[in-house]
Formats: structure tokens, sequence, C-alpha cells
């Protein structure tokens, strides 16, 4: 955890262009540190476990979900694979997971509203952990929080129902989509190479409200952002970093359950190979990300990451660009 809060303050500063100064020090003991991960690695088992206990029954009782199973498309295991990898990212890094899932979902075809429901189906649990874990820990300001949980649901639950709504027209929204993960992989690339610093700004971020709203929409438009938006804002703005995640970390929890919702029922299909491989591929993911995490380059992982995202990106715009020529 201390090293997500460094790496996030780190890249706040470099992307906003402020010294270490303007950051508040990371209050955290090596015990608290230590117990956090240890009840990370915990609560990832327990949820694999009950997953495995909900398919298991599925399996017994459901002659639909069994037929499902044996018939299970290609597609299932190229997301599958997808979800532990990712969610392995945003284990060693504390970001991308929404933004390597949903530019993967779009090059494998995936239409954008199916692509973001996958990507915020798969965050429900993980996020809920993670959120509930930071409550009890204290890391959440209870003031910042019912700042940005209203505006962040209404903005992301308006940007789920107009993604939906244009579904048809997902030729024109995927390259729109395409260029906003372009843009937050080029942002991903400057963090990681600590664009230079400028003078540290000390006023505090004061349009909570509007930020959760902006949040909350343009991650349901464009599958991710929650975090690297709101999350990096707040730290640059100069609120204290590990108040700044936990909150961050438990709104996430509702924002994703809220705009998950709006997606299902708005949208007439749901591509579930691609949920349901996501979805286990990031809990099988999750504990073992927790024992990872501390043995990876960070910086090395967030360049691979941008390339790949801008790779894939400017691939489907210039085939879009193509198409129409």
């Amino acid at each position: 955890m201390e090293k997500e809060l460094t790496t996030l303050a780190a890249s706040a500063a470099a992307t906003t262009g402020e010294t270490d100064a303007a950051i508040p020090p990371v209050n955290g003991t090596a015990p608290e540190t230590a117990n956090f991960r240890k009840q990370r690695w915990i609560y990832g088992i327990a949820g694999i476990l009950i997953l495995g206990v909900i398919l298991g029954v599925a399996w017994w009782q459901s002659p639909d979900f069994r037929t499902y199973v044996e018939d299970v498309p290609t597609t299932f295991y190229y997301f599958l694979v997808a979800g532990f990898i990712f969610a392995m990212i945003d284990g060693a890094i504390g970001m991308s997971y929404g933004i390597t899932s949903t530019t993967f979902s779009l090059s494998m075809g995936i239409p954008p509203a199916s692509a973001s429901t996958a990507v915020h189906i798969s965050e429900i649990l993980s996020c809920g952990i993670a959120g509930w874990m930071h409550m009890r820990m204290g890391n959440v300001n209870k003031k910042l929080f019912k700042m940005l949980i209203l505006p962040g649901i209404a903005g992301a639950m308006i940007g789920a129902y107009l993604l939906s709504s244009l579904e048809h027209y997902s030729q024109y929204t995927k390259p729109v989509v395409s260029l906003y993960t372009l843009i937050l992989g080029t942002v991903i690339l400057m963090r990681a190479i600590h664009v230079q610093r400028k003078k540290q700004v000390d006023k505090k971020i004061r349009r909570i409200g509007l930020l959760g709203f902006g949040g909350g929409f343009i991650d349901a438009i464009g599958g991710g952002g929650w975090g690297s938006i709101v999350l990096s804002s707040l730290i640059a703005g100069g609120r204290h970093p590990r108040f700044s995640l936990g909150t961050v970390k438990a709104t996430r929890f509702f924002i994703a359950m809220l705009s998950s919702l709006t997606f299902v029922t708005v949208l007439y299909h749901v591509h579930w190979d691609a949920v349901l491989g996501l979805v286990i591929g990031s809990a099988i993911a999750s504990p073992i990300a927790a024992k990872v995490s501390n043995k990876i380059s960070a910086k090395t992982i967030m360049v691979a990451v941008a390339v790949i995202v801008i790779l894939a990106s400017v691939r489907s715009i210039f085939m879009f660009v193509h198409k129409i020529i």
C-alpha cells in the first residue's frame, strides 16, 4: 500500500508539475502496511472461494449454465488471461486496470459499451474489498466521501446510459473511446518518465463535486479513469495521499456497481464471455498481486502499459480512418 501511495503521489506530481514538497508525507508504519497486505491476501482468497462455490452450485443446479460452460467461446479464455495480467499490473502500480482492459476489449472487437460493462462488473468485487479494508484502517475521509459519491454516481450512470444508447453506432463511438485511451496512455507514459517539475502549488482543489461528476462520466464512457482522474487531481491539489487513496477506492465500488447496473439494464446484448473472463481472471490475480507488487519495477510496468495502450489505440483509430477513406 505504501508503495502504491508513493507511486501515485509521484505520478500526480510529475503530471501537474509540482515538487515533492507539495505532497504531504505518508504517515504509515511497517506493521500497518504488512497487515494491509495480509488482509488483502486473505480477502482475495475468500473472494475466489466464494466465487468457486457460486459457480459450483450453478453447475449442479442450472443445466443452462452447464451447457454454456461446455460450449465456452474461445474469447472467454483470452479475457481470462487478460483479466489476470491486467489485475497483476494494477496490483503493481495501483492503476491502469480499466484502461488496459478497455483497450484490449476494443482490440478484440467488443463494442465500447460492452467493453465498459465488462470492466466495471469485474471491478465490483475487488473495489468492494479494497474500499472496505480502507474504511477499516481509517483511510477514508468521510467528508470527502460524501462530496464525491453522489456526483460520481450521477456522472457514471449518465455516461453509462449515453454509451449504451449509442451501442448501435459503435463504429463511430469506438474511435472516440480509442482517442480517450490514447490520451490516458500518453499521460501514463509521461508519469513514468517524470516530466520536469515546476514550483509547488499550495491551493487545494475546491470543486470536488464537479470533479466527481466528470470522473464518473468519463470513467463510464471510457471504461476507466476514475482513479487516474480523481485520485491524481486530489493529490495534485494538495490533499493527503493516504486519505485520497482510501476515499477514492471506497467510492469506486459504488461507481462500478451503479454504472454496471445501468449498462446491464439498457444494453440488449452483453458480451458475457468478456465479463466472466475478466471477473475470474482478476479474482485469481488479486491475492497474487498483493504478494508480488513490491518485486516489480513500477516504472518499467508503467512504460510497458503506456506503449501497449498507445499502440493499440493508434491502431484502432487508423483502422477507422482507413475504413472511411
